[in-house]
């Protein structure tokens, strides 16, 4: 495991440094050219200006621009203009030695003076000339610092990206752990900043499982525990019912029948609760699907004949899956026979399998009341119901068939159905 801080410190120390000297190397090039270009300008003005100076026209053949002449006159000091460089000879003289500020056909001057017995020299440059060396200083200057700010971007993003790739494979690892999983969180390949990390969240994942597993033996137990009992209040209650009873005693033991009834049924949901949420232990095999549809379908038939309705079935006879077949039969079984239980007399049920762009689905479609809105995000949730009330039912069918696809890692979602009043469940296959 390496250091996070350790190798970011010597790898950024490293970075700033090539790009520090990268960018000092740049300044200075530049730098040159221009104090070249400047001294070169001066000797030129000096050429031009030495002795008595050179012919114009011979001065304007000269490459240097015009705009950062020096414009230089003399004077006797009796006032008699002596010399002048060129036609900028507008400029007034200044009184006294030293450097002034002047404006001269609206164009602003700096100019030195110095003078003797005998002659008064003034030399003058325009602002603009200055202006414009000043500029192009500073753009030699901040143009490699500039330049070198998406590339030092560049070099950090990748060296970061280097030190924290560890951290990607430990969130992918996550994002596709099954809930399932045994084993704990590998720490090698991440910073040793993270390992403690890793081990807090180790501890949590085996915290979390023996929670979890206890829950899953407690409920089985207690489920096991109260089959017997009830199974022996059953046959008390259908022995006792055998007998001729006086008013009311046989509208009181069939009220209590009927909820021996539901608790038996509750205590069997449980039951396969427990057992969903347990670890699959069947063999992974491809299946045909309309093969296991057709066996849930000819098991749920007798209860959808009772219930008055028709059920229309349209299968994929080249669609094949890999999962646990005794899972999707019970997960069939529970949304089938959710569907008959919700769905009036003289509704439908309809069962679709099909393959999508990219997924294998199966569709149960039902006429039936729908659910509220509101309530679609809870329905997954354990004794939760959004059904009528004059429907039974503890709560627990929605909850098992998640929990047997969260085991399988099939995709399954309810829906109310947009073209008529129903609801739609899916199962997708991967």
């Amino acid at each position: 495991m390496s250091s996070v801080r350790r190798t970011l410190i010597v790898r950024m120390t490293l970075l700033l440094t090539i790009v520090s000297l990268a960018t000092a190397s740049t300044s200075y090039v530049l730098a040159k050219g221009e104090a070249n270009k400047f001294l070169d300008a001066q000797l030129a003005e000096v050429a031009m200006n030495a002795g008595p100076g050179l012919k114009e026209e011979v001065r304007r053949r000269h490459d240097h621009e015009l705009e950062d002449r020096l414009v230089v006159q003399i004077w006797e000091r009796s006032g008699t203009l002596i010399y002048a460089s060129g036609p900028d000879n507008s400029i007034p003289r200044q009184p006294d030695d030293g450097y002034f500020d002047v404006m001269a056909d609206n164009e602003a001057w700096r100019t030195y003076i110095a003078s003797d017995d005998q002659l008064v020299v003034q030399i003058s440059q325009r602002w603009s000339a200055r202006d414009e060396i000043a500029t192009r200083a500073a753009i030699g200057a901040t143009l490699p610092f500039v330049l070198a700010i998406p590339f030092a971007s560049l070099l950090i993003g990748w060296s970061v990206n280097q030190v924290l790739r560890g951290l990607g494979r430990l969130s992918s690892e996550l994002e596709k752990r099954s809930i399932e999983a045994k084993d704990v969180l590998s720490p090698d390949g991440v910073p040793t900043e993270i390992a403690p990390l890793i081990g807090a969240m180790n501890s949590l994942i085996i915290r979390q499982r023996q929670a979890v597993e206890t829950q899953r033996r407690f409920v089985e137990d207690a489920a096991h525990q109260l089959r017997t009992p009830l199974a022996a209040l059953q046959l008390q209650v259908d022995n006792l019912f055998e007998h001729n009873l006086a008013r009311p005693f046989p509208d009181l033991v069939a009220d209590l029948r009927e909820g021996i009834g539901r608790g038996t049924r509750l205590v069997g949901q449980l039951l396969r609760m427990a057992r969903a949420e347990s670890p699959s232990t069947g063999e992974q095999q491809a299946m045909s699907v309309s093969d296991v549809v057709r066996v849930v379908v000819g098991d749920c038939f007798p209860i959808l004949e009772a219930n008055g309705l028709t059920m229309a079935v349209n299968l994929d006879e080249d669609m094949k899956i890999k999962g646990n077949r005794a899972d999707l039969e019970l997960l069939l079984r529970i949304l089938i026979e959710n569907s008959i239980c919700y769905t009036s007399s003289g509704g439908s049920v309809t069962i679709t399998a099909k393959w999508t762009a990219q997924d294998a689905v199966i569709e149960i479609i039902d006429s039936g009341c729908g659910i509220p809105e509101s309530a679609l995000p809870f329905v997954f949730d354990r004794f939760f119901r959004a059904a009528p009330p004059d429907v039974e039912g503890a709560g627990l069918g929605l909850a098992i068939a998640k929990a047997i696809a969260d085991r399988n890692r099939f995709g399954l979602s309810l829906r109310n159905r947009r073209d008529a009043v129903g609801l739609i469940a899916v199962i997708e296959f991967s």
